[in-house]
């Protein structure tokens, strides 16, 4: 789990370095630069479907996906896109969302250097792969209205946000002793994760039954106690009513 960390770490630092020579100046890339800004293009899809399904995944419904390929006012090509959420999110959710495209694009990128680099598979495909990995690169990183979308949900309630990382630390150590204990390695990575965010919302859902059970209690007043009411335990006496008898001729 910590290798697979620090390439995270390798592929965002890699990312935002390729992002900043490709685009901070366009000029220096001549005739190069309709081909790195169609790559460029397959980056901002894969970056933006990763939001939108990581929002998907922690319960937020976007209200649009927008995927461009020139810019809105001066209709230059200029690669882009947007994913807007449908409500203010917590900064658990903006973190897991912001780094999606971070998470896909490494798996992809692995993929990638499974079949470029190697002579059994054809030619045209490593082409393709190579490309593809050049793609990813461009869009891998969170852009910078990510981080800044990520400030904005650590300030928006500062002690809801570190309540969450201390669940989401609490629950890693709470991983660690287990398996160390248990000398259990899982088979893959993402399986720590997951068992990360399940620790993580068996905490959170407990804490909360805690505070409902104690708010009950402490508004209870024990000094009277409740009268049972049997009335609504006993049905009601039937008492059928007078019929008058009519004979039919």
């Amino acid at each position: 789990m910590l290798e697979e960390l620090f390439l995270f770490l390798i592929i965002l630092i890699t990312s935002l370095v390729i992002s900043s020579l490709l685009f901070k100046n366009k000029n220096r890339l001549g005739m190069f630069l309709p081909i790195v800004l169609r790559l460029a293009y397959v980056g901002v899809v894969i970056h933006e479907l990763s939001h939108y399904f990581a929002c998907l995944i922690v319960g937020i419904k976007p209200r649009h996906l927008k995927i461009k390929w020139r810019d809105e006012y001066f209709g230059v090509r200029s690669p882009h896109g947007s994913v807007k959420p449908g409500r203010k999110v917590s900064f658990l959710q903006c973190f897991i969302v912001s780094f999606a495209p971070l998470y896909i694009s490494t798996w992809l990128i692995m993929l990638t250097f499974t079949i470029f680099p190697s002579s059994s598979f054809n030619p045209i495909v490593r082409v393709i792969a190579f490309l593809f990995c050049i793609s990813l690169f461009t869009g891998a990183a969170p852009s910078t209205a990510d981080f800044n979308y990520m400030l904005y949900a650590f300030k928006l309630d500062t002690t809801h946000t570190f309540y969450q990382i201390f669940l989401v630390c609490l629950s890693g150590i709470i991983l660690g002793g287990v398996l160390l204990y248990t000398q259990v390695i899982f088979p893959l990575d993402v399986l720590y994760y997951l068992a990360i965010a399940g620790l993580y919302l068996f905490l959170k859902f407990s804490l909360i039954g805690i505070h409902r059970l104690m708010s009950i209690v402490r508004s209870r007043d024990f000094r009277k106690p409740t009268k049972i009411k049997f009335k609504s335990f006993t049905r009601p006496l039937y008492k059928p009513k007078k019929i008058k008898l009519e004979w039919e001729y």
